[in-house]
């Protein structure tokens, strides 16, 4: 059976209780690390009331396939409509609805983790912490993302939930944070892009009250692959990216280890975006040996694989049809600037194998390999696959190829967020 709710939008003027949840301290109240237990792994199917695009269903359907077994998946849909069409298309892939919750809410978009709720537990009870939405410190006219609005979306599921809020004016996404049981890391670079005006200082001590935690870890600043699609990353490479999301690269697998993405030695100097990324996760790796924990212990630091980016990018020749205007007034030569029909350009994926899902019973990982592709990215992919089966012994390495969603800008962890498993009251 699956379950439909409909989510009223809480408008944020004509309710004095959103006002005093502003008020609310996290308190005991943190947001915990991903291995803890769940209760629910949260999606959306669609985008910002759009149907779910059939280039889409495979993978949600694989996903959801592989969660199902071990936890209950609550999927946002913006419309009825929307919600039996990810009933159907489910069924027909072999889902077990009864697994599956469908919550039906407008201005939802694929990427749960970064604008939906960020869940906070005492063990006993539920909060979320709600940043301020900016849609990734995007320019116009990407940042308008069609009148999606965070603040509402978190505010009606609390309503219907009975969730308070630990409310803040920072602005962040959730794939901008990784954490430990007492400890955050994030980009610096990434955070004063979204808060100008804000020391680090004040940042930082935002985070720290929202999230419950004790320490933040700083990296200086996030790989060029991770650049918005609002220029060139670096000469004719061009991708949508989340404005340096540390769940692409830098990822916690204990308290007490932590994985950093490595551009692999056989591609560093394979072009200019790759001579870069790798002398940024350079520094990011020596950063990470340097960091402390809350109590002064250094980490354990394993460096991971990066995709072979050069193998799954998209080269092609600009033509006229790619200056025309488009919706909305966009003009294209902001993007191409610099760039005449003719010239060749890449499109890059955010192909990472750091974006993975740790939840209950499971981690879902990235794979690239496919027919005709090298054989080196087949080797990469099991070398992660082996890299996280010895940090999760207990759990099932299910690998997922999420290139239909890297094209978009994110990955498996980016379209997912994990609701916190408490204790019932007898």
């Amino acid at each position: 059976m699956v379950l439909f709710f409909a989510v009223s939008l809480v408008a944020t003027t004509d309710s004095a209780q959103a006002e005093d949840r502003s008020a609310i301290e996290a308190e005991t109240f943190i947001f915990p690390p991903e291995w803890e237990p769940h209760e629910a792994v949260w999606m959306s199917w669609g985008s910002r009331g759009d149907p779910h695009p059939e280039n889409l269903v495979p993978l949600w359907t694989e996903i959801i396939s592989a969660l199902t077994v071990h936890v209950q998946v609550k999927l946002v849909a913006a419309s009825e409509e929307s919600a039996a069409d990810a009933r159907d298309k489910l069924a027909a892939g072999g889902i077990d609805l009864d697994r599956v919750t469908l919550i039906v809410q407008p201005w939802t978009d694929y990427w749960y983790r970064d604008f939906g709720p960020l869940f906070l537990t005492d063990g006993a009870e539920k909060k979320i912490a709600e940043f301020r939405w900016a849609y990734y410190g995007f320019p116009w006219p990407y940042a308008d993302n069609g009148g999606m609005r965070n603040e509402e979306i978190d505010r009606g599921l609390a309503a219907m939930y009975g969730w308070d809020a630990v409310t803040s004016d920072l602005v962040a996404e959730g794939g901008g944070l990784d954490v430990t049981s007492d400890v955050i890391v994030a980009y610096e670079d990434a955070a004063r892009l979204r808060n100008p005006g804000k020391s680090l200082e004040e940042v930082e001590a935002e985070y720290l009250r929202l999230y419950g935690k004790k320490k933040v870890i700083w990296l200086s600043r996030a790989p060029i692959s991770d650049r918005v699609f609002a220029g060139p990353k670096v000469a004719n490479f061009f991708g949508w990216g989340a404005n340096g999301h540390v769940d692409e690269y830098v990822r916690f697998v204990s308290d007490d280890t932590v994985l950093v993405a490595q551009v692999p030695e056989r591609e560093r100097d394979a072009n200019a975006l790759l001579r870069l990324d790798h002398e940024i996760l350079t520094e990011n790796i020596e950063e990470m040996r340097r960091a402390r924990n809350a109590d002064g212990e250094p980490f354990t630091v394993i460096p991971v694989p990066m995709p072979d980016i050069t193998a799954l990018m998209d080269t092609r020749t600009l033509t006229e049809e790619d200056f025309m205007p488009g919706e909305g007034g966009w003009d294209p030569r902001s993007v191409y600037r610099d760039f005449e029909p003719g010239d060749e350009i890449h499109f890059v994926p955010a192909a990472s194998y750091q974006n993975f899902l740790v939840t209950n019973g499971v981690v879902l990982v990235a794979a690239y390999w496919r027919e005709g592709l090298p054989e080196h990215i087949r080797e990469t992919d099991e070398e992660m696959r082996r890299i996280l089966a010895a940090q999760f012994p207990d759990r099932e390495i299910v690998q997922i190829n999420p290139l239909a969603i890297n094209w978009s800008g994110g990955g498996i962890h980016c379209i997912t967020q994990q609701e916190p498993l408490v204790a019932k009251a007898e």
